[in-house]
């Protein structure tokens, strides 16, 4: 289920994205991914889009939705610089 996840998660930012950036995610193990964003950025997914997570940009993976990935990526990529 795990590697599910992520695979869909990483596909789903690239699709949002344009770009590999994120491709990394499909390749981590365990329930955490970090992403790189910055606080900044981390506080505006917050703000915007009642997505929450650590400082650090730090993910829980066992908790993404299967069906609201591309949301998910989306509101992500809305606050990459």
């Amino acid at each position: 289920r795990m590697l599910r996840l992520r695979v869909a998660f990483a596909e789903a930012l690239r699709r949002q994205s344009n770009s590999d950036r994120f491709d990394f995610v499909a390749s981590h193990r365990g329930m955490f991914s970090r992403l790189g964003l910055s606080e900044a950025q981390v506080e505006r997914l917050r703000t915007e889009h009642a997505v929450y997570m650590v400082g650090d940009s730090r993910i829980n993976v066992a908790g993404l939705p299967e069906d609201g990935m591309d949301a998910l990526a989306k509101a992500i990529v809305s606050v990459l610089d």
